[in-house]
């Protein structure tokens, strides 16, 4: 069936929205822990999950339309990026006066046009022919006149992954939660903006740490075990494999919007960059003097430079870093360590050090991000992910 059903019904923020964006990464993982990935979708797949509240005649005309079109394909809002007209557009408008920036408007897109929030509010759905950063230009005129106030959305082809399951609080008032899978590519500009080290961009944005973040060191055991004798197992890689949880309160559009770019140039598994541990590692206790630094001893100089914990990023007072590698640890006194760091040598005191941590180059774990919409994209989003360590020499 061709036939597009606008979805109406106003999303329930007080639980929120989750987007969830699919990327597909084979990734071919020898013994040793090196790996060959390659991205098998141009674009990730999009969905939304969220519940919904309706009452009275909307109520009735939700069900009428779930019942008629359930398994047909619905045109729906891109409700994190919605706007408002700020002046009334006559019959036959072909601008739409809007600000686009930061919201997912295309070229040949479609734009979803209500009259307020509810099934059975006005509408209208249009065809874009044009986007620029204070307006909209469509295929062809409005049919309708829409006042300042009218809500415009992106808007998407989709369809249900499930039936939604309907609660009925009384007669008259319902609940429900539904899934929506965008149809159709979903393209976003995948940007790179963050500095350089050893040729792969750094994550310089500290977690956010409302809850605990988890991590582990994972290794690649292979245990061989007959049933009956002592099992054999031994770590193929001979190294362990940094795995840690990330998380973001992306505050605003903007911010949300470079962030955006950045998961579509990651391209969920494929590409890997350097991640701080989140910890305070190594506590210095002498200044940086060119390319030598003491820190007190926690047991670095008794285990020797170890693959993945070798890099370390040193945060200074006014907020910058310096990125370096250790490229030998000697025992200096019973209770300090000395670094030898590579580099150009600098002179930073002790006072300026803020504080010291070890990298991993590291790819996501996953090939999926849920993007916790709180608020439209003006407000708050929460997004969570986890890095897991490769080998930095072979990517």
């Amino acid at each position: 069936m061709t036939t597009l059903i606008p979805w109406l019904a106003a999303p329930n923020w007080a639980e929120g929205i989750t987007e969830t964006l699919e990327w597909k990464t084979s990734i071919l993982q020898s013994s040793s822990g090196a790996e060959q990935r390659v991205a098998r979708r141009l674009s990730p797949r999009r969905s939304y999950e969220l519940s919904v509240i309706t009452a009275g005649n909307d109520r009735a005309a939700f069900e009428n339309a779930l019942a008629r079109a359930g398994g047909m394909t619905w045109t729906i809002p891109a409700w994190p990026d919605i706007a408002e007209l700020a002046v009334t557009c006559p019959v036959g408008s072909l601008i739409i006066p809007v600000i686009t920036t930061g919201r997912n408007f295309t070229a040949g897109g479609k734009l979803l046009i209500q009259s307020a929030q509810g099934w059975l509010s006005r509408y209208e759905v249009a065809d874009i022919r044009l986007v620029m950063s204070d307006r909209l230009v469509l295929a062809s005129g409005t049919a309708q006149q829409w006042s300042a106030g009218t809500l415009i959305y992106p808007a998407y082809q989709a369809f249900l992954t499930n039936p939604p399951a309907i609660s009925r609080k009384t007669d008259a008032l319902m609940s429900a939660r539904v899934r929506f899978q965008v149809m159709g590519a979903n393209d976003y500009p995948a940007v790179n903006n963050l500095p350089l080290y050893r040729s792969h961009p750094i994550l310089e944005h500290d977690p956010d740490w409302s809850d605990e973040l988890t991590a582990e060191y994972n290794r690649m055991m292979l245990e061989l075990d007959n049933g009956t004798g002592i099992p054999f197992r031994t770590d193929t890689a001979q190294r362990a494999f940094t795995v840690q949880q990330h998380v973001w309160v992306a505050a605003g559009r903007y911010v949300q919007g470079a962030l955006r770019s950045l998961f579509w140039y990651l391209r969920g598994s494929q590409r890997s960059l350097w991640i701080r541990s989140q910890s305070n590692d190594l506590e210095p206790i002498s200044p940086l003097n060119g390319n030598i630094l003491d820190v007190q001893f926690v047991g670095l100089s008794d285990f020797g430079l170890m693959p993945g914990r070798q890099d370390i990023a040193i945060r200074l007072a006014d907020g910058a870093y310096l990125y370096r590698r250790i490229t030998a640890v000697n025992r200096r006194t019973s209770i300090s360590d000395r670094l030898i760091l590579d580099g150009a040598p600098v002179q930073v005191p002790l006072s300026h050090i803020v504080s010291i941590s070890f990298m991993s180059l590291c790819r996501q774990n996953s090939d999926s991000v849920d993007w916790e919409h709180q608020t439209d994209a003006d407000g708050v989003a929460t997004i969570s992910t986890t890095f897991r360590g490769v080998r930095d020499e072979l990517e």
